[in-house]
Parts: structure tokens; sequence; C-alpha cells
């Protein structure tokens, strides 16, 4: 069996791509391919659909035979209100309310380095601030840290000193749901950006290949216009209005 690494280089070098060339289709630095295709460190499944786009394959034949099993499954698809309502209405009778909240997240990036595989953000609950730091590492896991910050100005001071720069402010609703005890389904109003569903498999029983086609079998069920996926990060949808 390969790995997701080695279909990576191995689909680049039959289209005669560089690392460099296939990391600007994909908005990424040639060391991050480098770092895919060693093994070092995974694509997530949005960046998959990415590349599956790149070579015009399908999703399911580009993760199939492989031996990768710490893949994020999550698909975020951009719907409309009667979209959004559908899909709440489709699934209430089998699924467990998990939670309803408002967040305000502040994200931060380096100005000297790049920072790919990697988020630094403040997220406002309640009464508190939330600093999250999420990184792959170089076995491809998503590693996360949070702390308590009691107050956001001198964390601000010291990020400048840190040559940290805040990038974007993503505002969103959120209302989530445990769905069949397999897949949390989150509804989002973001600020600036409208409606969006997000579907993430939270409990993994079989290899990728199958856990993403039951995932595309779900949206279809559930009426999802698979067209519609987006790969990109609210962040990075924001910094481009």
């Amino acid at each position: 069996m390969t790995n997701i690494g080695e279909k990576i280089k191995e689909l680049r070098t039959k289209n005669k791509l560089t690392q460099q060339e296939l990391g600007d289709k994909l908005y990424v630095s040639d060391k991050t391919i480098s770092s895919w295709e060693s093994g070092r460190t995974l694509p997530d499944i949005n960046t998959l659909i990415d590349i599956s786009n790149v070579f015009n394959i399908s999703i399911s034949n580009f993760v199939s035979n492989t031996n990768d099993k710490n893949i994020e499954i999550e698909f975020k698809i951009k719907v409309s209100r009667v979209g959004y309502n559908d899909v709440l209405k489709r699934i209430k009778d089998d699924s467990i309310y998990v939670k309803e909240e408002d967040q305000v997240a502040t994200y931060f990036k380096p100005r000297l380095r790049d920072f790919d595989n990697e988020w630094l953000r403040v997220r406002k609950e309640e009464d508190n601030n939330i600093l999250n730091y999420k990184r792959k590492n170089e076995s491809g896991d998503l590693e996360e840290y949070e702390v308590i910050i009691d107050n956001y100005d001198k964390m601000k001071t010291i990020f400048n000193y840190l040559d940290l720069k805040e990038s974007v402010v993503v505002s969103k609703h959120r209302v989530s749901y445990l769905y069949k005890d397999k897949y949390e389904i989150s509804f989002d109003e973001v600020d600036n950006l409208g409606l969006y569903i997000e579907i993430e498999v939270k409990k993994y029983e079989y290899d990728n290949e199958k856990e993403i086609n039951l995932l595309i079998d779900l949206m279809k069920e559930l009426n999802i216009n698979m067209d519609n996926i987006e790969t990109k990060r609210y962040p990075e949808l924001l910094e481009k209005i």
C-alpha cells in the first residue's frame, strides 16, 4: 500500500510539475509539498479535495489503498437560507443537540515566516479570552494547545514584540448537533460571508476511503450539493474580501 505523500509525488511527477509549481496551484509553499511527499505531515481533507481538482481525479480514488489513518475528515459547504433550513429539518430527529453560541475569533500570524499547517487565534467565550494554537507535527498529527488570557491588551503587546500581526477577525453564530452518534454537524452564520454547514466525522470506524465515501453518501442523503464544498477556512475567505 502506498501512502498519500507517495501518491502526491507520483501525480506531481506524472504531470511534470515541480514542488514549487504544485505549491503555487494550492497556495502553499514548496516546503509544504516536500513535507507531504516525505510523509512528515499530511494535507487535510479540504486540501486533498484541492489536490484532486488540480489533477482532475475524484477524492475517493485519491485516498483509496492508502495506509494513512490520521486525516481529519470534515466538509464545509456554502448554502442558501433554504438549504440551511432544509438540512436542519432533515437531521433534527436523529440528532443530539450539542450547543449554540456566538463565536468571535481573532487570528494572528507572523510577519516574517511561513505559517503553513499552523493556526493561532484568540476566541472570545463569555468573560474569557481563549488563546488557541494548532499545528501539524512531523508525524502529521494535529497538536492543539489552549490557555486562558486574562489581559487581552497585554497579550497583544507581547504579540507585537514577537512580530505577530492580527490578520483577520471571524465572527459567527453556530448551532451544533451530533448526528447518528457519528457526525458533528454545525450550522454557521458568518459575518460578511453568509451561511455554511460543517460536517465532521467524530467516530472513525473504517479506513479513510470508506469514511470519506460514507460522508459523501450522507451529503447526498441530506440533499447537499457537493459542488458547493468550500475548501478554504473562514479567515482565508475573509482576507480576500
